[in-house]
């Protein structure tokens, strides 16, 4: 009994990782070494079963890069707006913009598409767009 306490623990250090990094994608290999890092006593094994655990619970939003997972932490209110995304670092951006919302409505009405609100939109945030830029100079 007192073992399933322990794992409830670790599972709770995971999860407060994972929400603490809501602004990144992570994959579990990222998770097992900051698990080791904390001396979190946890294998590989069980951080994919709590991930897929989330993943059915639809708590975490996963991107397949390279044949591997990354999982975001999804907080309510990203159910409600769009997502920039950096393709550099990985930088996170929640977008609550008033044309977006006419874009998705000029997408459904004049493309008879519907964009869910999990959209995400690739590019460079500033300060990877800016590095960028003084090496092009350099």
């Amino acid at each position: 009994m007192e073992k399933r306490k322990y794992n409830t623990e670790q599972r709770k250090e995971l999860l407060l990782f994972l929400i603490s990094n809501k602004n990144k994608f992570l994959s579990a290999e990222d998770i097992e070494k900051y698990a080791e890092n904390e001396k979190i006593n946890i294998g590989l094994t069980t951080i994919y079963r709590f991930l897929n655990s989330l993943e059915k619970q639809g708590k975490v939003r996963i991107e397949l890069k390279e044949h591997t997972k990354y999982y975001q932490y999804i907080f309510e209110e990203c159910e409600h707006h769009y997502h920039l995304k950096c393709k550099r670092c990985g930088k996170i951006i929640h977008l609550d913009c008033e044309e977006f919302e006419e874009l998705k409505e000029h997408v459904l009405k004049e493309h008879g598409f519907v964009i869910d609100s999990k959209f995400e939109i690739y590019g460079l945030c500033e300060k990877c767009y800016k590095k960028m830029e003084e090496d092009k100079n350099e």
